[in-house]
């Protein structure tokens, strides 16, 4: 019976993993509804926002803004990359940190700095001893705006203070419960949308003092949507690892069962079996 009791631990700890990964799963499927939600109502206001940042931009297009036409020698790049405090969300972080690794090779000759948001971000630059200018961890929504606010601010001061001469943000954008798109995209300087002069707005002040107004204010806003979609991409990617652990955990408990019953049925026929026999020898 020795078989039999192993197989039985064997399903007693698969069971446990099982109630572990189910609760995970659960969880996430939570937050993840909520961030979703979250994403898609701020979806129209980021829209809003870039679409009169194109039409200013249009009316401006003669006029040179250093966050628009960026320097002339690029000496010094910043990088924001986005991961999770938590692991156990498949390759969510690895990819993330691949492509973070793949930028400063693309830059290699130029000092990189890196803003790290999340923890696995912060550990995995703190043991390479990159150049850190700030981390972030633990953000939850009630707060996610004003943290995207003060980075928007602290790299707009460091591109004006030369620190930084480029800056980069790595996140993944949510696309739908199953798909997320690892992106890298440029935040400053600031791609200037094509587009001609648009006569139906009359602009009050100057375009070019909306526009120096506006443009922090459009960073702010690309950078709490990439928080937000990192965060609803996050969920998804645990919330789907966690339910293939799930199944797996499910099949090996159909499995192991079935070996079980196997084993246990093969050792009372041999009892039986045993019997007969023994009682056919004395007769």
């Amino acid at each position: 019976m020795a078989g039999t009791r192993e197989i039985k631990n064997r399903i007693k700890s698969v069971q446990s993993t099982h109630q572990i990964t189910k609760a995970m799963e659960i969880v996430s499927t939570t937050k993840f509804k909520k961030f979703s939600t979250i994403v898609a109502q701020s979806k129209p206001y980021s829209e809003s926002i870039a679409k009169i940042l194109q039409n200013i931009a249009a009316g401006v297009k003669s006029e040179k803004h250093p966050l628009f036409d960026g320097k002339d020698d690029v000496k010094k790049v910043g990088v924001i990359v986005m991961c999770s405090d938590r692991g156990l969300a498949g390759s969510f972080n690895s990819n993330t940190l691949k492509a973070l690794e793949r930028l400063i090779a693309e830059n290699s000759g130029k000092q990189v700095s890196v803003i790290a948001v999340g923890k696995k971000a912060k550990e995995y630059c703190a043991k390479r001893n990159y150049d850190v200018k700030a981390e972030y961890i633990q953000l939850i929504p009630e707060t996610m705006f004003d943290k995207a606010k003060e980075i928007s601010e602290n790299i707009v001061e460091y591109y004006y203070n030369n620190i930084f001469d480029e800056v980069y943000v790595i996140y993944n954008k949510f696309i739908s419960a199953l798909v997320s798109d690892l992106t890298v995209s440029k935040l400053i300087p600031i791609e200037r949308a094509e587009g001609s002069e648009n006569k139906a707005y009359i602009f009050e002040p100057s375009p070019e003092e909306i526009l120096s107004s506006l443009l922090p204010k459009y960073l702010n806003i690309e950078l709490y949507k990439a928080l937000l979609d990192n965060t609803a991409s996050e969920h998804s990617a645990r919330k789907n690892a966690m339910k293939s652990a799930t199944d797996n955990a499910e099949d090996m408990i159909k499995g192991l069962t079935l070996e079980y019953n196997r084993r246990r049925q093969a050792s009372i026929t041999q009892e039986i079996s045993e019997i007969v026999g023994g009682a056919a020898a004395l007769n």
